[in-house]
């Protein structure tokens, strides 16, 4: 019975520490030959495990482009889930933090005329130029602000870089609300 007891009040304080994340903001993408740009979104997961450090797991949907113009198609997307682990400085205004992490970053990129071909827009000189569809690992350095709006709810502004093999570089610039269950 102490040891169920023992259980459920660590699994209650743990609950205490624990917040979501829900953001939008802006991407700017570059990999191999292809840039994008494009308005994005995040869900996030966290866990405060020490008073100054935090853990967060998320999904990222860093870019989502479907463009058809006059008979040629243009597709990119890219999307990331990620771990990674917050240091803050806390005061009555909010937290300031920085990000340290790793993502698992998908990317899709395609680019063709009507027939089907590489189109001249791309300037790809094979098939292969046209279409990339792969995943890269990447490392996060991040900094951000959680401005604290009322009780348990922050306004969090965030900008972060990602970096890639492939040639795989993003800057995300995003704004979000953080909520505390506790």
């Amino acid at each position: 019975m102490t040891v169920l007891s023992g259980l459920m009040t660590t699994n209650v304080t743990a609950m205490e520490r624990l917040y979501a994340v829900v953001g939008a903001g802006y991407s700017d993408i570059e990999v191999n030959s292809a840039a994008e740009t494009d308005a994005g979104y995040r869900v996030v997961l966290g866990h405060q495990f020490h008073r100054q450090w935090h853990v967060e797991a998320g999904f990222y949907r860093l870019a989502d482009i479907n463009d058809v113009n006059q008979g040629s198609e243009r597709n990119f997307s890219a999307d990331a889930i990620y771990l990674g682990v917050n240091g803050k400085a806390s005061n009555e205004v909010g937290e300031l933090y920085y990000r340290l992490g790793v993502a698992n970053v998908s990317l899709q990129y395609s680019s063709a005329d009507s027939t089907g071909n590489c189109s001249a827009e791309s300037n790809a000189t094979s098939q292969n130029n046209c279409r990339y569809d792969s995943d890269t690992i990447a490392g996060i350095v991040g900094l951000g602000f959680d401005y604290s709006v009322a009780a348990n709810t922050f306004v969090r502004f965030e900008a972060e870089y990602l970096r890639g093999k492939d040639g795989f570089d993003a800057s995300i610039f995003s704004v979000g609300v953080r909520y505390d269950f506790n």
